[in-house]
């Protein structure tokens, strides 16, 4: 079993779904054949399954973010600026929520709950950067907001540079972590299924 790269992608692309645009799939790095790990414990699949549902909460709210009412350019700024600004709200909740985990009874865990930290820390501030030149926008001149616009989704578009490869890297590395995450349902997003034999 290894970890899904298309279904993290979705958390790389959030500020490109915002503006509108996509983002390829993360490749996956190639694993190699890994020892049989240690049976993990109740309580170590239990904080990777909050671990992995924080992180899955935050894809899930992404795709329900609401719409950008085009009626007129007033009421495009306005509506932008709400979806960022939930966008930034489910940013700060995944964050606090991390925090709030506690420590890992699993050792070197906490170090991959850091680098979601970090990596969510990334996707809110650039957020709030481009809800921030998109509250400057003048919906009363057509250049103007054109221009804003334009501004606001390059700030958006810096997101094709964050992903989490590394931190699901990480995650993949440590055995116990991994085989706690296999075995935890909110995990299951995020792993990969096994790759059927075609019939002969």
């Amino acid at each position: 079993m290894k970890i899904r790269s298309t279904s993290i992608a979705v958390l790389a692309a959030v500020p490109l779904a915002l503006a509108g645009c996509a983002a390829g799939p993360a490749q996956a790095p190639a694993p190699a054949p890994p020892p049989k790990p240690a049976a993990p414990s109740p309580e170590g699949v239990a904080w990777a399954g909050r671990m992995c549902g924080l992180v899955g909460d935050f894809a899930t709210s992404q795709k329900q973010l609401p719409g950008v009412d085009k009626t007129n350019t007033a009421t495009v700024k306005q509506t932008v600026i709400e979806r960022i600004d939930s966008a930034v709200r489910s940013a700060d909740d995944t964050i606090n929520g991390l925090r709030g985990l506690g420590p890992a009874p699993i050792a070197g865990a906490d170090s991959v709950n850091d680098g979601f930290q970090q990596g969510f820390t990334q996707v809110r501030d650039l957020l709030t950067s481009a809800g921030e030149k998109a509250k400057q926008v003048d919906p009363t001149n057509e250049q103007s907001f054109q221009e804003g616009m334009a501004a606001m989704q390059q700030e958006l578009q810096k997101g094709q540079q964050l992903d989490l490869k590394d931190e699901l890297a990480a995650l993949d590395r440590n055995e116990e972590l991994k085989a706690a995450s296999q075995q935890a349902p909110e995990c299951k997003q995020f792993f990969a299924p096994p790759q059927q034999q075609p019939p002969r």
